[in-house]
């Protein structure tokens, strides 16, 4: 089922009906048969591995919460981060390994030596995987208690406005909402009622459109040259940032239609001034994520003190599980690879940066350096977009070598790109993206705007609603994080 689908709108307002019907403790259990429906109407087999992730993470947190040392917990930990990731690296990893031996062992002058497997990859996975281990290394380092009621755990992972695409939340946020009586509140019900809106208007107004103009472009990469390939790239990754946090904020309304806060994901990430802050304010909970379970979890010492090299290296591990992540595609380890030097650039040469600004009067003028900032950070991140795909990496260079062709760019192609309607109405969608939420978190305009008189308020509701249902694409698109 997906949010942007009729069967969404019936869902969810029958959903948070029975819920605040129900006495406290029914519940959970009206959530957890509700997100298991949820997840099962994409497949009844998916919910298999789903089962098995929970039961055994459950499980091995239980033995975790009966021993007092670490020590003693240890083999339970890595019982349910060999199981969990062993399912994960099963089901979407297994056909790029095989594919990488039979391919190295060609070269070795060997035939395939590995049967190749085209497995289904169960939706939602990597999210739910990474949202077990934490739970389980939380228990470990005694963060948390284990969580007795296997059904509310069930819940923790299942839980369906986060199941198939996040955010990745820490059982020490979410596993206490689950326990607490949540009375009907109209001031988070309403705010939850608005990110859904804005979340709709992103996925299916401007995500959706822009799909039209980048779709094309990535099916016949041979095709297109120059200011083609170069719009888009940009367009692309405005493309994915409307979808993803269009899926993000209908994740966290639905959730507070029901009275739960779910871990923001997305901060303005293209107001970032440099590759370090845009993955700040980027997919926060998996960088968190691996901030927290991965990158402070490996060496930082060589003979005894802290070394640079170290920390570059474990950063480079670190983006290249960031891409590796994202699929099982060479394409996405050189996207992870690049950020992660691109940030190791960053670090090296600060120094150098700092006085070049000095020396050239930069410093003087805060608002430029600013702009020039976040100008280049996002070039470099568009850069980046060519290998942000399951194509060939074959055909991410060839779309770099075709991008630097303007043999192709004339009139004839320029004229009607400037022309456009639907390009120029897209345009002016991502700058009111932009804008608006520069409002919202810098200008405090949410806050203003609730204060303003509601007939305004309900005025500018029905307009976005309007726009929505004119200018919007109902082709119940997937969203783009679903294949990951």
């Amino acid at each position: 089922m997906l949010f942007n689908s009729a069967g969404y709108l019936f869902f969810l307002p029958l959903t948070v009906l029975l819920y605040y019907a129900l006495p406290h403790r029914f519940r959970w259990i009206l959530l957890l048969a509700a997100s298991y429906f949820f997840y099962l109407l994409w497949k009844v087999e998916f919910v298999l591995v789903l089962m098995s992730a929970t039961a055994v993470s459950w499980y091995a947190a239980m033995q975790m919460g009966k021993f007092p040392k670490k020590k003693q917990r240890r083999k339970y930990l890595v019982l349910a981060i060999c199981i969990n990731l062993g399912m994960l690296v099963f089901f979407k990893y297994l056909g790029f390994f095989t594919e990488f031996i039979n391919q190295v062992a060609g070269i070795a002058g060997r035939s395939s030596v590995i049967p190749y497997y085209s497995i289904l990859l169960p939706i939602g996975i990597s999210f739910y995987t990474f949202q077990t281990i934490g739970y389980s290394i939380d228990v470990y380092r005694g963060i948390l208690k284990p969580e007795k009621n296997l059904g509310v755990y069930a819940l923790f992972v299942s839980f369906f406005p986060l199941v198939l695409a996040g955010p990745i939340e820490r059982g020490r946020r979410l596993l206490p909402q689950f326990h607490i009586k949540h009375d009907f509140d109209p001031t988070l019900f309403t705010s939850g009622l608005r990110l859904i809106l804005w979340g709709m208007f992103k996925k299916i107004v401007i995500a959706d459109r822009l799909s039209i103009f980048v779709q094309p472009v990535f099916a016949n990469i041979g095709y297109f040259h120059g200011i083609e390939v170069a719009l888009a790239i940009m367009l692309k990754m405005m493309q994915v940032y409307a979808d993803f946090s269009g899926y993000t904020d209908i994740a966290i309304g639905s959730a507070r239609l029901l009275g739960f806060r779910l871990s923001p994901n997305f901060n303005r990430p293209f107001s970032a001034q440099s590759i370090a802050e845009f993955w700040n304010r980027w997919h926060m909970t998996l960088t968190s994520w691996l901030r927290d379970y991965v990158y402070f979890s490996l060496p930082f010492k060589y003979r005894g003190r802290i070394v640079n090299w170290r920390m570059n290296l474990n950063l480079v591990i670190v983006f290249v599980l960031i891409g590796f992540w994202h699929g099982p595609y060479w394409n996405f380890i050189i996207f992870g690879l690049l950020h992660g030097t691109y940030i190791i650039l960053e670090r090296t040469f600060k120094p150098i940066m700092s006085n070049f600004n000095r020396i050239t009067g930069l410093t003087r003028v805060p608002k430029l350096l600013t702009g020039l900032n976040i100008i280049a950070t996002f070039l470099l991140v568009c850069s980046t977009g060519f290998f942000f795909g399951s194509h060939p990496v074959g055909d991410s260079f060839l779309m770099i070598r075709n991008l630097f062709d303007f043999s192709h760019t004339d009139k004839a192609i320029l004229l009607p790109l400037l022309k456009n309607s639907d390009l120029l109405l897209s345009f002016g969608l991502i700058i009111f993206m932009l804008l608006f939420e520069y409002l919202v978190k810098e200008k405090s305009f949410a806050l203003k705007f609730m204060g303003k008189p509601v007939a305004v308020r309900y005025s500018a509701y029905l307009f976005m609603l309007f726009f929505l249902l004119v200018f919007g694409i109902f082709a119940s698109n997937q969203f783009f994080y679903f294949q990951f």
